[in-house]
């Protein structure tokens, strides 16, 4: 008939399996489903380690590791001195927990790293006191031989950690002739070493 309807009473068995099925087959679709997307990302990490496929660049806006021309144009930007870069980096360009680490491998005590303001390694100088020479463009700081071999190895660790963490390693330091030069200083003896504190890592 039109404009009618018509209407099934459920009897009480009726309505006791409909109230004991359908929450069982909701329950188990949800867990299926669930298993489902916990393999396709297992599958898909898996997949991405697998290939050593890079993860997008997090800062896509920022270009390259600069930070300015002076300290307080550096803190301005958000950029922090990197003991591991001997240089002003912003976020995207520094592994901060790769950073710590180099800093507890040094050859000075509790595993510190010790700087001087001369060539004989006589008058001492702190982290602070060489992060602040950024201000002074021509200023050199000294460091032992053991540094600049260590500071190669942690940086071959950063350009393999870059893959993972989307970091940007510096232009200046990701390239072929940073790996030769790192190879020199593990194939020679040397009594220290020398470096400037710089704002741009874009250039070498």
């Amino acid at each position: 008939m039109s404009g009618s309807y018509i209407y099934h009473r459920v009897g009480e068995e009726d309505e006791e399996k409909l109230a004991t099925n359908k929450p069982r087959v909701s329950r188990w679709k949800a867990l299926r489903d669930t298993l489902i997307v916990l393999l396709a990302i297992w599958g898909f990490i898996s997949l991405v380690r697998s290939l050593h496929i890079p993860l997008p660049n997090l800062h896509p806006r920022l270009e390259g590791c600069q930070c300015g021309n002076s300290i307080a144009e550096a803190m301005e930007m958000g950029c922090k001195y990197d003991s591991l870069a001997a240089a002003w980096l912003p976020e995207h360009c520094r592994d901060d927990e790769l950073t710590a680490e180099f800093e507890r491998s040094g050859d000075g005590p509790n595993g510190s790293w010790l700087y001087y303001k001369d060539t004989h390694h006589t008058e001492p100088m702190t982290v602070e006191e060489v992060a602040a020479l950024g201000d002074q463009p021509e200023a050199r700081f000294h460091m032992t031989g053991q540094w600049h071999k260590v500071h190669c190895l942690f940086y071959w660790r950063k350009e393999h950690r870059f893959r993972f963490n989307g970091k940007t390693v510096e232009p200046r330091s990701d390239t072929e002739a940073h790996i030769h030069h790192c190879g020199q200083i593990f194939m020679g003896e040397t009594y220290g070493t020398v470096s400037g504190v710089v704002f741009n890592t874009n250039e070498e």
